[in-house]
């Protein structure tokens, strides 16, 4: 079958209900990636142009049916990401080049791994990153980048020779909160014991677990 490779401008020329089918036939789906989720960041005007946020969203067709896509922005700067490439945007400018305008794809102010490449088998996903740097090259962009990919959409990028950054997060995780209530407990109780340890390391004692 012939694949068709369209890119649109804004979420709401997407068909929500075939995004979110195609979203959820991934094994990390996450509702940040939901239809819902990208179409209220554009309507409420959060991730727009005239914030630095041009959605180019690409889809892959065969035979009319959704089987490849990714949410794609160009980004006129690096707020929103909370990846901090800034270091990159200096050498750009110091090499007598232009960092930005710049290609990404992303979840704009949602800093979560879920799929990036959302796709029904690896040769779409071939397709598919071979269509980011289409778009990079047609709009005359600096560089192309995945933040917070999934593990199949990382490996998929890594096998097809893109570079991979490191970078590190501190997470919060449920460990068995039912509630507010029972976090804020755990939290006082936490940080009450931290008190009482510091005091006594300042004053000379030590505790020790036999």
């Amino acid at each position: 079958f012939d694949y068709v490779i369209r890119v649109l401008n804004a979420p709401e020329e997407v068909n929500a209900v075939e995004w979110n089918e195609l979203l959820y036939s991934n094994s990390q789906a996450s509702p940040f990636m939901r239809h819902e989720y990208l179409l209220a960041l554009h309507t409420s005007g959060s991730a727009v142009p005239e914030t630095g946020w041009t959605p180019k969203f690409i889809l892959l067709e065969r035979s009319g049916n959704l089987v490849g896509a990714c949410a794609l922005y160009i980004k006129s700067h690096s707020y929103g990401e909370y990846v901090f490439d800034w270091a990159w945007a200096d050498a750009y400018q110091r090499s007598g080049l232009n960092y930005y305008p710049k290609l990404l794809a992303a979840i704009p102010f949602t800093p979560i791994t879920s799929p990036r490449l959302l796709a029904k088998n690896n040769e779409i996903k071939n397709l598919m990153m071979a269509a980011l740097g289409e778009t990079m090259l047609k709009h005359k962009l600096s560089s192309v980048h995945v933040i917070f990919p999934d593990d199949d959409s990382a490996l998929a990028l890594l096998q097809d020779g893109w570079m991979q950054r490191h970078g590190v997060q501190f997470r919060w995780e449920n460990e068995g909160f039912h509630g507010y209530n029972g976090y804020a407990w755990y939290r006082k109780h936490f940080s009450i014991s931290q008190k009482y340890r510091n005091r006594t390391i300042h004053i000379g004692f030590f505790l020790s677990m036999l």
